[in-house]
């Protein structure tokens, strides 16, 4: 026991007698103590601890107080500073620089009196008005990461509820450096503390995953969500949880759809006996795969796959069924053989307007011929013919082509004829297909004994001159995409030209007037559809003088000087026309068509 003669010296008794009148005095009591601050601890402690009990309210003899403490802990028992602590909030439960005083001097010293510590914090943070919270919140976690355990996690799970949403969801940075955490920070560390088995990690992956505020994070949603997905699997979750989860992931997320299934077979082969469930998700994701290349990291785990399992079989069974083994087997080849058409039913999932697709599925079908034809008809069903890519290097009559052939080639002309009238009627991208489509059709019946004789020509001349009756006017062009192809066909040079080279090659004498009456009526028809150009109508004046029409061959080089006024090209026409002129026995005729001549020629210099 400290006798109070040997604390109190001569020196202190006017502190004594000036306290004895008012003990309420801070400065008699400031003063009185930084006299003693040389002294042993035992009189310091006499002097502070009287002055806080006669002034408790005093932050500026508390702080003397705790500094003393803190300088001297090791002197002192756990539960005497624990009571002077208490004693202190009994009055500063609202002072700042009280409350991180004690946190300063309990977590440098006492730091393993963790039920006491995190009470204090408790009480703190009950106590300290909200503003101050930030600055007490920086200790806690730091009180926090020292101890970690549950205790750590309660920690951080408190804090999350302190923390602005706009923080945790990247909106904006947090104040201090040390609360600038984010809801991905906060998953970190509960991992960090070993709590990524417990609901909160699992919890938070949750809440970003399912709401659209967190865009903002510097991770993209889509790897938070395989993180997630990762972790559900690492958890073995219920089957049906994780397949709610990546249903919804894909319905959010479509062009993660391969990756999210590859997931989904990854919880799968996890499971004992889901190797049925394993098989028809890899056959899903080969179907919905969107790329190439996730079309190859589908297929090669699949082929993997299978082969891994049928080596298993083999080396799990000394006397394995070879029923088992053959459908393994089996099964496994045809995966190998539909290679090439499980990749044309995703080129065909990528664009099936493109053409060229489709002919690629119609190779792989060449030699299975019911199959063949319905790939065709679906070709023909599927593609709009306005959304044909242009680099395609298969043009849509070619289908309609293909597909009437098959029937020609085993001598249904009847089903043959029929697809080539369905064809005609069908949009195109450009009147020179529905041409191509034409031609192919006269050929066909052409070559046949089928059709009658002049059948081929009763088709062209039907397309022909049907349309030409209402373009006759002139008033449709050909290069309007707008006007369907069928109505701008008969401005299509190519088909008059197989049209005329087709009646030609029925002419045989002179007296073939019906043919050379064709012949005529379609290059007046070129003209008055605006069509007929220099050459083609040199061509006609040739054809009538070959057959003997030499007035209607005249005739047409006069026609031609009536109808083209470019003076480059009527001086063409003149050098062919002058050198007709054997055929007139006029003189006057003659010399009034020389003289023209000679004009054109003195006008043009030449």
């Amino acid at each position: 026991m400290i006798d109070i003669d040997d604390i109190v010296k001569d020196k202190d008794l006017a502190y004594e007698a000036a306290l004895a009148k008012n003990d309420r005095d801070t400065q008699t009591w400031e003063s009185y103590y930084e006299s003693r601050l040389n002294d042993a601890l035992p009189g310091k402690l006499f002097v502070i601890s009287r002055a806080v009990k006669a002034i408790p309210e005093s932050e500026d003899l508390w702080i003397n107080y705790l500094s003393l403490i803190d300088s001297n802990f090791g002197l002192m028992l756990a539960h005497e500073v624990q009571q002077v602590i208490d004693q202190c909030f009994t009055t500063q439960s609202k002072s700042l620089i009280i409350w991180l005083k004690v946190f300063d001097i309990l977590m440098e010293h006492a730091i393993d009196q963790v039920t006491y510590i995190r009470h204090k914090f408790d009480q703190c943070l009950q106590n300290l008005p909200i503003k101050d919270h930030d600055k007490i919140w920086v200790l806690f976690i730091k009180f926090g990461d020292v101890i970690g355990g549950p205790t750590a996690i309660e920690i951080y799970s408190r804090l999350m509820k302190f923390i602005s949403p706009r923080v945790l969801n990247g909106s904006e940075i947090g104040n201090p450096a040390e609360l600038n955490l984010t809801i991905l920070n906060f998953i970190d560390k509960f991992v960090e503390l070993g709590d990524d088995d417990s609901g909160h990690v699992l919890k938070l992956y949750a809440e970003i995953v399912q709401s659209n505020d967190y865009s903002n994070l510097p991770k993209s949603q889509v790897q938070i969500l395989f993180e997630y997905l990762d972790l559900l699997t690492k958890n073995t979750v219920k089957e049906k949880e994780i397949e709610l989860q990546i249903n919804k992931a894909i319905q959010k997320y479509p062009d993660q759809i391969t990756n999210l299934q590859l997931k989904l077979i990854s919880f799968y082969k996890s499971k004992v006996d889901y190797a049925d469930k394993v098989r028809i998700t890899y056959e899903k994701a080969l179907k919905n795969c969107k790329t190439v290349r996730d079309f190859e990291k589908v297929y090669n785990e699949f082929t993997k796959y299978e082969q891994e399992d049928i080596q298993s079989y083999i080396d799990s069974n000394n006397n394995p069924s070879t029923t088992i083994l053959s459908q393994k087997l089996t099964y496994f080849e045809k995966l190998l053989n539909d290679r090439r058409l499980l990749i044309n039913d995703l080129q065909l999932r990528q664009d099936i307007n493109n053409v060229d697709f489709w002919f690629n599925r119609f190779d792989i079908y060449q030699s299975q011929l019911p199959l063949l034809i319905q790939t065709i008809a679906n070709a023909i069903k599927s593609i709009n013919p306005l959304k044909i890519p242009r680099n395609c290097q298969h043009k849509l009559y070619e289908i309609w082509i293909k597909y009437a052939q098959i029937y020609a080639s085993s001598s249904d002309f009847k089903t043959a004829d029929f697809i080539f009238g369905k064809s005609v009627q069908s949009q195109y991208p450009h009147p020179n297909e529905l041409a191509e489509l034409y031609i192919h059709w006269s050929e066909m019946r052409l070559a046949n004994d089928y059709f009658p004789e002049l059948d081929a020509i009763e088709l062209l001349e039907d397309v022909l001159y049907r349309e030409s009756s209402s373009a006759n006017d002139a008033t449709i062009s050909y290069s309007d995409a707008s006007v369907p192809v069928q109505k701008r066909i008969c401005k299509l040079i190519q088909l008059w030209d197989f049209y005329l080279d087709l009646v030609e090659s029925f002419i045989e004498s002179p007296r073939d007037i019906i043919y050379i009456g064709k012949i005529s009526d379609a290059y007046e028809t070129m003209i008055d559809l605006k069509i007929a150009t220099p050459g083609k109508l040199l061509n006609f004046a040739t054809f009538c003088e070959k057959w003997g029409f030499i007035e209607k061959s005249l005739s047409i080089y006069e026609r031609c000087l009536h109808i083209f006024k470019d003076e480059a090209i009527k001086l063409e026409i003149w050098n062919v026309y002058i050198t007709k002129l054997k055929y007139i026995d006029h003189k006057e005729r003659r010399k009034d068509i020389e003289e023209r001549y000679f004009e054109v020629v003195k006008f043009r210099g030449v």
